[in-house]
């Protein structure tokens, strides 16, 4: 039976001071528990609650079995999958863009969706990680958590300042605007490179606009319609970076 203080320590994770603190987050859901157990990245697994019909056999030595009404108790989830860790948070180093790789670049994305949503693109999209102002929302907000569908545990994230990085980026840099710009659908891309995505309602910082080269806007195709979600248009931006090279066998 889990302790009442077991329970507190574990809800308070759900707060991003407590997070901090101990350097901790909350991973829940029965798929991504089994991912991260296979996973071979730096996440390390703290503690992990499975429920006591949870399907599949699990090899952990932190493995605690507990009842639905307990898992209920610490879940952060209005309906508990069954399975929840509680993760050290990887110390991962600033790894400069490489010829040949493909990134993102976010600046001030605020919404926890929005920015789990993006990540899992970036998965997708195979891209070599994704680079965060120092003001986009925490990775480990647990609805950004969420939002990944285990994508936070394949793409590397790095928060730093974005205008010294493109600055020195020797890589191709774009971004996308909504005012100015060429089309992304006449122009030609390079196949690797930063692409650099602005906050949902103001875009792209001035100080960083001097630091990109090419700007791209996606062409709109009625009048009156307002702009893109700023995960779609990541979406878009991935896809026909990707056009031209080949995908995996379906």
């Amino acid at each position: 039976m889990l302790s009442k203080a077991k329970i507190q320590y574990i809800k308070a994770l759900e707060q991003k001071k407590f997070r901090q603190e101990r350097q901790e987050f909350i991973l829940e859901g029965r798929k991504m528990v089994l991912e991260l157990l296979k996973a071979p990245g730096p996440f390390r697994i703290k503690e992990l609650y499975l429920q006591e019909d949870f399907p599949e056999p699990v090899q952990s030595s932190v493995a605690v079995y507990i009842s639905a009404k307990e898992m209920e108790r610490i879940s952060l989830q209005s309906t508990p999958s069954g399975a929840l860790a509680v993760v050290e948070i990887p110390k991962v180093p600033l790894a400069p863009p490489r010829k040949d790789n493909l990134y993102l670049a976010l600046d001030g994305i605020r919404d926890p969706g929005n920015f789990g949503t993006i990540l899992r693109l970036a998965d997708w999209f195979d891209l070599a990680a994704v680079y965060a102002s120092p003001d986009c929302v925490e990775l480990y907000n647990p609805k950004t958590v969420q939002s990944t569908m285990g994508a936070i545990l394949r793409v590397p994230v790095h928060y730093t300042p974005l205008a010294p990085l493109l600055k020195n980026c020797t890589l191709p840099v774009t971004g996308s605007v909504l005012q100015g710009g060429s089309s992304i659908n006449t122009t030609f891309l390079p196949c690797d490179g930063i692409i650099v995505l602005g906050n949902e309602s103001n875009g792209i910082s001035p100080e960083l606009l001097d630091h990109i080269p090419l700007k791209l806007y996606i062409p709109p195709y009625r009048e009156g319609s307002e702009s893109l979600n700023v995960a779609t248009a990541a979406a878009i931006f991935c896809a026909v970076f990707r056009r031209n090279l080949p995908s995996l066998p379906r």
